[in-house]
């Protein structure tokens, strides 16, 4: 197993610690990233960036990202052979996009994977930049969690062991670089990691070709189809990058034929900044059973969904009620002209459908406040123009919690800001207790990795600390205020 740190003189030597003096270095960094950092031709957006050439919505059918199989398998683990490489797909008509992807595909492989049976996933670099890949809300030892400071060089190789001792939860993988995370995953570098188990196949919900991933992501292009990946300025160190094109499964806005049955989709917010309101146009609600860490006790019927980055949500939509040849379109409320719209739903086929939606689904073991050993509070503020937790930007020498093993703690994110902030706690699965004193919504009453913290809000998580000693980050999951620091470590003793 080959794979490489980052010592703390070589983070100061790259500018990678302290303050505003990062600015620089980060930027020249990304600009050696393979994104395209060309000269702005044509149409100028009112931030400045670029307008990317134009695609016609739902031209193009939703794609399925790929599902592994193992390539090898023994009584104690299944086997995968993951490649990050440099490719060319056809994203816009007629012109060529350099992708970064998990086996040359963007969105990389879906891993279907058991509870209770671990995965070995070897991870090959054949990138030009050192890359560490961090399954996001996968519960693993810290020297398999994709520490940003755990890189793999260009031709070396990492073994990530998965234990998989978790429910059922839509998981996903994607790089997690010091401070490169975000053009990374721009470039492509993400892919859903599914836990399957006994009590979810019990319940007769969607599945096979009726249970379907769908990662929602935008994107910048130059006109020659590159992706565009602008240089920071305040706007972008601020806000994130703003993408003018959604796509799906790595497709512009993409249609989806089905049948009039029931579908169960598991919506990822993969996007660096965005934020999403999804609502069908039709008027009908979707029917939530799951959050990031698995499924709800019960289902909720929503109108609209808020998702923010980093976090996955799963829904079913009933297609029975619309006529042959009906068409519903994925809404994003938030959007404006091109980024308002996110896929089409079209109904084409006739089917039977014997799945159904339980009254109840999965009992959530509540986590007590009697057995939690503190209240952990952190601030976001913004210092020399860098969003900071706690007034300290991150630092691997640093370490800003110590939990104990087996110990139940209280989490608060205290947002002092006006813009909202996803929060993302690496190894554990949470609970969230309540937001500005309000216990949360039916929607957000099971486990969950990720928390958007919106503005001036304050926002209580209860985790338990279980299995693993070692050091592990939380941060934002707006990647660029990730990249630029807003992060930091705890360490389970």
């Amino acid at each position: 197993m080959l794979s490489i740190s980052i010592s703390r003189r070589e983070m100061l030597r790259l500018g990678l610690l302290g303050g505003a003096a990062l600015l620089v270095p980060l930027e020249r960094a990304s600009a050696g990233m393979g994104v395209g950092h060309h000269r702005m031709r044509g149409g100028m957006m009112g931030d400045g960036q670029i307008s990317s050439p134009g695609a016609v919505p739902f031209q193009v059918p939703l794609p399925i990202p790929p599902v592994l199989s193992p390539e090898d398998t023994d009584s104690a683990n299944d086997y995968y052979p993951i490649t990050m490489q440099e490719t060319q797909v056809q994203i816009l008509p007629g012109l060529m996009t350099t992708i970064w992807g998990y086996n040359g595909v963007f969105p990389g492989p879906t891993i279907r994977a058991k509870s209770g049976r671990p995965v070995v996933v070897r991870q090959t670099n054949y990138l030009p930049v050192g890359t560490s890949v961090h399954l996001h809300g996968g519960h693993v030892a810290p020297e398999m969690d994709g520490h940003p400071t755990d890189l793999i060089k260009p031709g070396a190789y990492k073994d990530y062991v998965y234990p998989n001792n978790q429910i059922a939860s839509t998981l996903w993988y994607h790089d997690h670089a010091l401070g490169i995370t975000a053009t990374n995953v721009y470039m492509g570098l993400a892919g859903f990691y599914l836990i399957e188990d006994d009590v979810e196949a019990s319940l007769n919900l969607p599945n096979g070709n009726y249970d379907v991933p769908l990662a929602i992501q935008d994107r910048l292009f130059n006109p020659d189809g590159s992706f565009y990946y602008p240089p920071f300025t305040y706007a972008t160190l601020m806000n994130g990058v703003l993408g003018d094109t959604v796509l799906v499964n790595g497709a512009v806005q993409p249609y989806f034929q089905v049948a009039n049955r029931k579908y169960r989709f598991r919506i990822l917010n993969g996007s660096n900044a965005r934020e999403y309101e999804l609502a069908l146009s039709s008027g009908q609600s979707f029917v939530q059973i799951a959050t990031e860490g698995g499924l709800l006790p019960e289902p909720v019927t929503r109108s609209t969904i808020l998702v923010a980055p980093g976090e996955r949500v799963e829904v079913i939509i009933d297609f029975s009620p619309y006529a042959m040849g009906s068409q519903v379109i994925l809404k994003n409320l938030l959007g404006v002209g091109s980024t308002a719209d996110v896929m089409r739903f079209d109904v084409v086929g006739e089917e039977e459908d014997t799945s159904s939606i339980p009254s109840s689904l999965r009992d959530v073991d509540i986590l007590s406040l009697a057995s939690a050993t503190r209240d952990f509070r952190l601030s976001f503020d913004r210092m020399q123009g860098l969003w900071v937790i706690n007034g300290n930007p991150f630092d691997p020498a640093r370490i800003d919690a110590t939990p104990r093993l087996g110990a139940t703690e209280i989490w608060s994110f205290n947002n002092r800001s006006t813009m909202a902030h996803p929060m993302h706690i690496h190894n554990v699965m949470f609970q969230i207790l309540d937001r500005n004193g309000v216990k949360p919504s039916p929607g957000e009453a099971g486990w969950k990795d990720t928390v958007r913290v919106g503005p001036r809000e304050r926002v209580r998580v209860i985790a338990k600390f279980t299995d693993y000693t070692g050091i592990y980050v939380f941060h934002c999951h707006n990647l660029e205020h990730e990249d630029r620091m807003m992060m930091g470590q705890f360490q389970v003793v």
